[in-house]
């Protein structure tokens, strides 16, 4: 519907008023900002000139003072603190105030109401609503509903009504570009225009084209775990910080960035994520990965293989000798069955006998093993202490009861060395019964610390040394022979102290169980991103640490990356986390790729898939194959300056492996502007860069070039999985490039 002149001059003024009230408004906060920074100087010369130094030896009145001008700084500092956060608001409304209009007549009423909706509330000195923001509960109506009948939740219940008008803005710089009429989803003209841009060098917020779908996700509160399931550039995690910016702004004096947890696949994601949370107006959450959060935990005692060494592994080294030994050793420590092993073996350390022995000194009695066995299994335990605690409380106790008898015995020894007449300094004969009676002690204190040793990684030992914990499960996928290769494969690498990645989270899990884990009630909220790529003994891991906390967990079971250590299937989650409390969403659509990329990739699904996508058409995927590598060197050096030509500006060359990457980074970096991603920690940079397929995921590329899919390089069905990742980073342009064969998985399919 086109928009009349009236509408358009109504609209205008409209918008005038809004950014005179914002300028007003600006100018008072910036007044006030200026008045808090010359009060704060005031004070620091106040303190100076009134207090100066401050030293005990002035009295306690000076302290006093001193504390009384402390005080008032930091009530500065918060005021300094609100007032910069309410310019950046003004700035953000001066610029694009509101982007939607919803006029709502609600029932009973006879006239309809306006509402504009933008990123923040604007309220005029009448306490009326200029601009409402778009987190709040009326705003909803405008991703859920189109005109007719519509309704929304508030605090005093349902408000029933319908919507006769809603209207869509696009406004730059105070000034509005275009606007339209709409009874259609909003993936319309303006989600279409944002789709059709290149790529931005962070993630950027989207709440001018959040879909009813994805309006759905963000403001679920009906349960604790949320397991949000979508394809491919379907806006997993852009709903996911969106869902933090609604519960930051729904519970602002409950709950703050503090309170909020996000794990990353990686530093790289954690970074290209980083701008959502400000754009709308938030601090950012504390951001992480499962494996610096291991990692941390589980200390520098052993060497630590990391996430892509053993991806690196899984793709470079098929050939190795002990390749097959150790895809079944990643295989059986990512499975069900191992799950069900760790926690028979955590009830077994738990319950197991302790080889508690009578403490007797000199001839005395100082504490029974049976005294102590009562101590450990019903006195501690009633507490419910982990096992490392009750160990400590054992110790601490013995101790306890010891020192009366040392300290006796060394006043006894003390006194036969003073009346020997061999010593005339007391301090010396002190010292020297000191020594006497901790040499006479040591067997006992030897034997005390053996009693309460606990030693995580022996523990995690001795299950492998001890083949009745491996073979149990009766239903078993592994053969005797296996878990033999298994038990020897793992004892050799603990052996020589090396740990790799699918034993971390094990060894991970044993700590928590069996020492307990760090405190974390500070954490409210807990969002899982990439979800089917931890396997279910991570999330074991995940309720143990944050099982007070509301979950929401984001994923797509098609984008499973490591065929051997992953999710599998969300019901492994649910089985795991209350059902009655746990719902999935199913997102849909797909809004990255071209109607031609988008299908292109899925018909490497091999399967039928249903999810919808933009119909955004573009350039059809590009397929060609060389005479070797050399030659699509080559060609990608060409691909760079034609795409750079036509204005992309991100260009992913997506390698199989870091090796891959290296060899074509080091061809091209002297021959243009080039960089490179091979560590998950290094930076993300929106530029021409080179990555392997798995640092690649979550991220995308105006164009993406997929270097060499031949039959030597995807030449298995467990990469089908991976070759679908690297292909569904595109928006605009996929190029896939191979020398000799192209991979069969491509080859049955176009």
């Amino acid at each position: 519907m086109k928009n009349n002149e009236i509408e358009w001059k109504l609209e205008n003024e409209w918008l005038k008023n809004v950014l005179e009230e914002a300028r007003k408004q600006y100018d008072e906060n910036r007044d006030t900002k200026e008045k808090i920074r010359r009060d704060a100087i005031d004070i620091q010369k106040e303190l100076w000139e009134d207090v100066g130094s401050v030293s005990i030896v002035n009295g306690l009145e000076q302290i006093a003072d001193f504390m009384g001008f402390v005080s008032i700084m930091k009530m500065q500092k918060r005021s300094h603190e609100l007032t910069r956060r309410l310019q950046e608001k003004y700035e953000r409304i001066l610029s694009s105030p509101y982007f939607g209009r919803i006029d709502f007549l609600e029932d009973g009423e006879e006239k309809s109401e306006k509402y504009y909706i933008g990123l923040s509330n604007l309220i005029n000195a009448d306490y009326n609503f200029l601009i409402y923001d778009w987190r709040a509960p009326i705003s909803s109506m405008f991703y859920d509903y189109e005109i007719g009948k519509a309704n929304y939740q508030c605090p005093e219940g349902i408000i029933e009504g319908k919507l006769t008008l809603k209207r869509q803005y696009k406004i730059n710089n105070g000034r509005i570009e275009y606007m339209f009429d709409s009874n259609l989803k909003i993936d319309d003209e303006i989600l279409q225009d944002i789709l059709s841009k290149s790529t931005d060098s962070k993630m950027k917020a989207i709440v001018t084209t959040i879909q009813r779908e994805q309006n759905r996700a963000i403001r679920n509160e009906e349960y604790k775990n949320l397991i949000v399931q979508g394809p491919a550039g379907s806006g997993k995690t852009s709903v996911a910080l969106h869902r933090i910016a609604y519960l930051l702004y729904k519970y602002r004096d409950k709950i703050t960035p503090q309170n909020i947890v996000v794990f990353s696949p990686n530093e790289i994601f954690n970074d290209y994520i980083s701008n959502v949370l400000p754009q709308l107006g938030e601090d950012n959450m504390y951001q992480t990965t499962f494996k610096e959060y291991m990692h941390k935990v589980l200390g520098n005692e052993l060497m630590k293989e990391d996430y892509c060494e053993m991806m690196e592994y899984i793709l470079s080294s098929r050939k190795g000798p002990n390749y097959q030994k150790r895809i079944s050793n990643i295989k059986y420590k990512s499975s069900l069955e191992f799950i069900d092993v760790l926690k028979q073996y955590v009830a077994h350390v738990e319950n197991m006998d302790r080889d508690f022995k009578d403490i007797v000194f000199r001839d005395r009695l100082i504490v029974s093993a049976e005294e102590l066995r009562e101590l450990f299994f019903k006195d501690y335990d009633y507490i419910q202490l982990s096992v490392k605690k009750k160990l400590q409380k054992v110790k601490e106790r013995i101790l306890f009861l010891i020192e009366p008898y040392r300290n006796q015995r060394i006043e006894e020894v003390t006194e036969e060395l003073w009346n020997s007449g061999e010593y005339l300094d007391k301090v010396e004969v002190f010292q020297k019964s000191l020594a006497i009676v901790n040499e006479e002690m040591k067997g006992i204190y030897h034997e005390i610390n053996k009693m309460t040793k606990f030693d995580i990684v022996d523990i995690y030992k001795n299950l492998f040394e001890s083949p009745q914990f491996l073979h149990r499960s009766p239903n078993t996928k592994f053969c005797e022979k296996d878990i033999t290769e298994i038990r020897s494969y793992t004892l050799e690498n603990l052996r020589n102290r090396r740990l790799n990645y699918e034993d971390q989270p094990a060894l991970l899990y044993l700590k928590g169980a069996l020492e307990g884990i760090p405190k974390t009630s500070d954490i409210k909220y807990v969002i899982i991103d990439e979800a089917q790529d931890y396997t279910p003994l991570q999330y074991e891991i995940f309720y143990q640490l944050f099982n007070h906390a509301n979950m929401t967990i984001l994923g797509d079971l098609n984008q499973s990356i490591n065929p051997f250590m992953n999710l599998g299937d969300y019901c492994n989650i649910c089985s795991i986390f209350p059902q009655n409390n746990t719902c999935i969403i199913n997102l849909t659509k797909s809004y990255r790729s071209t109607m031609e990329i988008t299908n292109f990739s899925r018909k490497l699904l091999n399967k039928e898939i249903t999810d919808g996508c933009v119909e955004r058409n573009g350039d059809k995927p590009i397929l060609q194959g060389f005479p070797g590598e050399e030659a699509i060197n080559e060609r990608i050096l060409e691909d760079i300056k034609t795409y750079k030509a036509k204005g992309y500006k991100s260009i992913g060359i997506i390698t199989r492996t870091i090796k891959e990457g290296k060899k074509v980074y080091n061809f091209l970096k002297d021959k243009i502007h080039i960089k490179a991603i091979m560590k998950d920690d290094d930076e993300y940079v929106s530029d021409t860069l080179v990555i392997p397929v798995y640092l690649a995921k979550g991220l995308e590329f105006d164009a993406a070039i997929i270097y060499n899919a031949g039959n030597e390089n995807y030449y298995c069905e467990e990469e089908r999985l991976l070759l679908y990742t690297a292909c569904t980073r595109a928006l605009h342009v996929l190029c896939i490039y191979y020398s000799g064969e192209i991979t069969p998985l491509l080859k049955d399919r176009y």
